[in-house]
This record gives C-alpha cells, structure tokens and sequence, in this order.
C-alpha cells in the first residue's frame, strides 16, 4: 500500500500497528459471534423490511407528486456499493469475508428504510410545502472549512447570534418538521436537553467525545446528514480507494456528482427552509461544514450567500483527522477502520481539499468569501469576529458573542498517533502545494 499516494508523502502503510500500548482497544467480534451478529442483523432487516413494504406504494406516490427526496440514496449507488463488496470491482484485497457480509447487510438495511426516510422526507412537503416556499432565504451564511480546522468552534460561537439560523445536529440528522413537532410534544415533555446530551456522550467512545465537543442541540458538521443518508459513510469500510473518492468533500467525483450537485443543495434549501418557518421573519441561514464540493452549486442557488472559512497548516489537521476518525464509534462487530486504510484515504482526500479550497477561495467573481488563518482566530477573537461579520454579514458582532476564547482544560488524548507513526512525511505533505501552504500562512 506504500504507493497508494504519490510524491513520496506516504510510506509502508503496512508497518502501522493496528494497536500500541495503552491505546483504546476496540477490536471487533470475531468467529461464531461475529456470525451470530450478522445472522442476527440479517434476520432483524428482514422482518423490517417485511413491516415497510406497505409503504413502497404511498411512497411512490409521493415521489410522483414531489419529486424524488434528496435524503435517500440512488439505486446506481447500491449497485456500485454491491459491486465493490462482491464484484470484479471489489476495492481492495484486505477486505475480509466478515467485513464483504457486514457491507452487504448494510445495504439491504438501507434499501429496506428508503420508503420509510423518503416518505418523511415528502411528508413535510405535503403538510408544509406552501409555508416552506413562501420564506425567503437572504444572504444564508455558509461556512465551509477543512476538517480539524477549528470550525466547529467558530460555529459556535457564530450560532449565538440571535438574527443566524442553524440546523442542529439532531435537526440534519433527522430533517422533518412533522417529527420536530410530535417529539417535542410528547418526548420533549419527559426529557430535558440535558438528559439526551448525557444519554448521547455516553452512547460514544471517550477517544470520540475528548476530539469532539458533541451537542445534538447545536449547530455540527452538516455533512454528516449527506453521507448519512446515502452510502457514502460505507466508503472508509471499503478500502481506500473507494474511501479517496466518495470520502472526499472537496471535489465531487463523477459518480457523486448528482449528490453534491442536485441533493446536497436541496437538502439545504428545504431543511434551511424548515428552521427559517420555526424561527420567524428576520432570521438568516448558517450552515456549517466541509462541503467544498457543493460550494459551486450553492452559489448558484443562492446567488447573495456567503462562504467563509478557516485555513490552517494541512498537517497538523491530518494527524487530528486521522486520529478523529479512528475514535469514531464505527461498527461494534467489526471493530475500526484499519489504519493504513485511513491514513491512505485521508492523505489523498486531504491533499484534493487542499488544492480545491485555494481555487475557491480565492477565484474571482460576485461570490462574497471570507478567510480567516486558524493562528489568527486563536490569538485574536474579537478581531476575528470583526472581520467575519465585516466581509460576510454587512456589520458587527452582537454583544452577546465573545471577545475572548474561554479557558479549556487541556489533556492528553487516549488516541493520538504522530503522523510519523502513521508513515507520514509531514514536510512532503506541506510542500506538495506549495502554494496553499503560503496562502494558510500568510499574514
């Protein structure tokens, strides 16, 4: 796998132990039990899908009078997905047995659930559609970063604007206003948020949440709803040529085109929509993520948005997105993501973004951008906020945001490999773009 990245930046992959002393160890079912879990899944989805079947046909209809959802995954992407389990197509020769059953199981589940999804999905259009089509979207303000670049903060802090808008985290995973309003009437009466943000951290790996400050009912990763919904979350469990591609956020492969370019910014618009009605007039969309893919189809759809960023040097967010991706929960049965898989997969998709975000955010045109370098947001908060609100949103920061980070207390994680360890070589990662390197850095 030493070849599996150009230009010298990778090594023998296959050196990389898949456990050291004292890390995490989450090694997945094996034998008899992994079988039992399979059989198991396999036996559960049947009677699943048997439960649904009633709705294919109402489904169908809805589709006829709406139009196809954009949170259900397109039947070219089962068959590519069944391919790389089974077919010549296969990606990768690692992937064991256990893992080519665990996929397959994983795509019936999802084919058995999109008349369930999908008909939610046109459920709000059909309840809600006029009042969805009669709000305006102005100016919606899009922040669209690297992963690890310490967007997720600036989110946050962004999100306690009273005049932005944001998705929460549970609002993308979850799209249906219908929904919103019944859990709110009923589970909403019993459960507090804090009660379902306990209940969530402990549901995660420690590794996971000391590298992810998650909150269901705060603005996250957007992305996460895309790939959720269709199969690209499969990618990483395929191999990383497969994981190259359909991981990647920074520039659509041909294959993903119609999910970046035609379902992400529906998904955008309707869901956007959504939490505009709730919110009332005055409000402005924010939405947060690393969709770079999908920027040039926002930007024609929303011809007024705004793209904001924040850059920082791509190595140090490698070693944090590799290391990020390994403490995911992943798949109980089968343990995680290899970690030659990962780091072959994200050097590459690393290196696209990288190339794609200085094409972006730096081309001519009407598109209104900011960038702002991680270094400064770090040293200077308040003047960052300035500079944010100043380029982007036409004034200045509310006196209910910040000037100053708040303290953070600081460990050392559980899991947290060099990219050394990894068979990185950080400095030919940062001189294969010499240019963006210049640009993260420039004051």
């Amino acid at each position: 796998m030493s070849g599996v990245v150009e230009g010298g930046i990778v090594g023998d992959l296959s050196r990389i132990p898949e456990h050291l002393p004292g890390e995490p160890d989450r090694t997945g079912s094996t034998g008899p039990a992994l079988a039992l879990r399979v059989l198991g899944r396999l036996l559960g989805m049947t009677l699943l899908a048997k439960v649904l079947l009633p709705l294919w046909l109402p489904y169908g209809a809805l589709v006829m009078a709406y139009g196809r959802p954009p949170n259900v995954p397109r039947w070219a992407q089962f068959r590519r997905y069944f391919g790389h389990a089974w077919g010549p197509s296969a990606p990768h020769p690692g992937t064991s047995l256990a893992r080519r059953v665990w996929l397959t199981s994983e795509l019936i589940r999802k084919a058995g659930v999109v008349p369930l999804w999908g008909s939610a999905w046109l459920l709000d259009e059909l309840l809600y559609g006029r009042a969805m089509n009669a709000v305006a979207v102005r100016e919606p303000l899009f922040e669209v970063s690297a992963a690890r670049s310490g967007s997720t903060q600036l989110a946050r802090y962004l999100e306690d604007d009273p005049a932005l808008v944001a998705p929460s985290m549970l609002q993308t995973l979850f799209p249906y206003r219908w929904l919103w309003k019944l859990v709110a009437a009923t589970l909403g009466r019993f459960l507090t948020p804090d009660q379902v943000r306990a209940k969530v951290e402990h549901a995660l790996p420690p590794e996971f949440v000391e590298r992810h400050e998650l909150d269901p009912f705060r603005t996250d990763t957007f992305d996460v709803a895309i790939f959720g919904a269709h199969l690209n979350f499969l990618s990483l469990a395929t191999g990383p040529a497969v994981a190259a591609e359909d991981f990647a956020m920074g520039r659509a492969a041909p294959q993903n085109r119609d999910m970046w370019e035609r379902d992400f910014p529906l998904f955008v618009d309707r869901l956007g929509r959504k939490c505009l009605l709730d919110a009332g007039p005055g409000h402005r969309l924010f939405v947060k993520g690393h969709f770079l893919a999908a920027a040039p189809a926002l930007a024609s759809r929303f011809p007024d948005a705004r793209f904001l960023t924040v850059v920082r040097k791509p190595a140090t967010r490698l070693q944090s997105a590799i290391n990020y991706m390994r403490s995911n929960p992943g798949d109980a049965a089968l343990g995680p993501i290899p970690w030659a898989w990962l780091t072959a997969a994200l050097v590459r998709t690393e290196l696209d973004y990288n190339e794609a975000e200085l094409a972006w955010y730096t081309a001519p045109g009407p598109v209104r951008r900011c960038v702002v370098r991680f270094d400064d947001y770090v040293r200077d908060l308040g003047g960052t906020l300035d500079r944010v609100y100043r380029e982007c949103l036409d004034g200045t920061p509310p006196a209910s945001l910040p000037r100053e980070h708040p303290p953070r207390k600081r460990t050392a994680y559980l899991l947290d490999r060099s990219l050394a360890q990894l068979q990185v070589d950080a400095a030919a990662l940062e001189a294969a773009n010499p240019a963006f390197l210049r640009w993260v850095t420039a004051d």
